[in-house]
C-alpha cells in the first residue's frame, strides 16, 4: 500500500539548498511538515521562506551532523516542536576532488565525517523516536558509491559505506517496521554556488560535466518521494547509473577500464 506523507514530520539534512531543498518542497507539497537542517543559517532561512510561500509548514534547525551532540540537539528541538519524527532523510554531503596522495588527511576525514558519520549520527539520535512512529530512515547515495572513481576517493568510499549501513539497518530494524531505503543518485543539475573541496580543503567551483546529461533536481526529488511512498529499499536513478550498476555486478573490469580511461584523459588535460 502506498505510504501517505500527509501530516508526517520529515527532517531532511543538508536542505538549505540543492536536492535537499527541492526534496523538501516536493514532500511538503504532499502535506508533510518539513524540518530543514544545515550549517548555513542564512541558507536555511531563505529556504524556509521559500517553503512558506508555498504554504508548506516548515521549521529550520541549524546544526552540524558530523557532531553527534548537535544531532541530539536537532532531534530534541523537533520533538519539542512536534512531539514526534516520522521520516529522516540523510541528504547532507560534501565532495573533495584530487588524487588520494595529494588530499590532506583532514580533508579526507571531513568528507567521511559528513557523508558517513553524519547520517550515522542523525540516525542514531532519531531512532528512538522513529521506533515509536514506525517511521522511515532514508539515505541519499550516489552512483559514485557503486564503484570507486579516480580523484574522488573520499567521496566514493563514504558513499559506498552508506550501502552497508543501510543494509545493516534493514536487518536490525526489520522487527520494528521501520522502513529503510537508499537511492543512488546520478549526475544532477547543481546550484550555481555549489562547491567542492580541493586537496587542501579550499572551496572550488564544481567542475563542468561536459557531454554528460544532467537530471533536473525536481525530477530527482520526485523519484525519491516515489521511492519513499512505495517503500523501495534500493533504486538507482538514470540510465547511466543503472548501466553502471549492472555492468559493475557482472563485468566490473569493464567499469574499471572506462573509469581508468576517463582518469587518464582528465590527467592529460590538467
Amino acid at each position: 500500500m502506498k505510504f501517505n506523507c500527509a501530516n508526517k514530520i520529515v527532517i531532511i539534512t543538508g536542505s538549505g539548498s540543492g536536492i535537499g531543498k527541492t526534496l523538501a518542497i516536493e514532500i511538503g507539497k504532499k502535506g508533510a511538515k518539513i524540518v530543514l537542517n544545515g550549517r548555513n543559517q542564512k541558507k536555511l532561512e531563505a529556504a524556509a521562506h521559500e517553503l512558506k510561500k508555498l504554504n508548506i509548514e516548515v521549521l529550520h534547525v541549524q546544526g552540524d551532523i558530523s557532531v553527534f551532540d548537535q544531532c541530539k540537539n536537532i532531534v530534541e528541538k523537533i520533538i519539542y516542536e512536534y512531539g514526534k519524527i516520522d521520516i529522516l532523510i540523510n541528504n547532507a554531503g560534501i565532495t573533495s576532488f584530487g588524487n588520494f596522495i595529494d588530499v590532506d588527511i583532514e580533508v579526507f576525514r571531513k568528507v567521511v565525517n559528513t557523508n558517513l558519520l553524519g547520517p550515522a549520527n542523525m540516525t542514531k539520535a532519531a531512532l528512538p523516536y522513529l521506533k515509536k512512529t514506525e517511521g522511515s530512515v532514508f539515505f541519499i547515495g550516489s552512483i559514485a558509491g557503486i564503484h570507486g572513481i579516480g580523484k574522488y576517493s573520499a567521496y566514493s568510499c563514504s558513499k559506498m559505506a552508506l550501502t552497508s549501513l543501510a543494509e545493516s539497518l534493514k536487518i536490525e530494524l526489520f522487527a520494528t517496521n521501520i522502513y529503510v531505503g537508499i537511492a543512488y543518485v546520478g549526475f544532477t543539475e547543481n546550484d550555481i554556488q555549489k562547491t567542492f573541496l580541493d586537496s587542501k580543503g579550499n572551496n572550488i567551483s564544481v567542475p563542468l560535466r561536459k557531454n554528460v546529461k544532467q537530471v533536473p533536481q525536481q525530477k530527482v526529488a520526485q523519484q525519491i518521494v516515489k521511492m519513499i511512498e512505495r517503500k523501495k529499499f534500493k533504486k538507482t536513478f538514470t540510465f547511466l547509473g543503472k548501466l553502471n550498476s549492472i555492468v559493475n555486478r557482472f563485468a566490473p573490469f569493464i567499469i574499471h577500464r572506462i573509469l581508468l580511461n576517463d582518469y587518464r584523459k582528465a590527467k592529460e588535460g590538467s
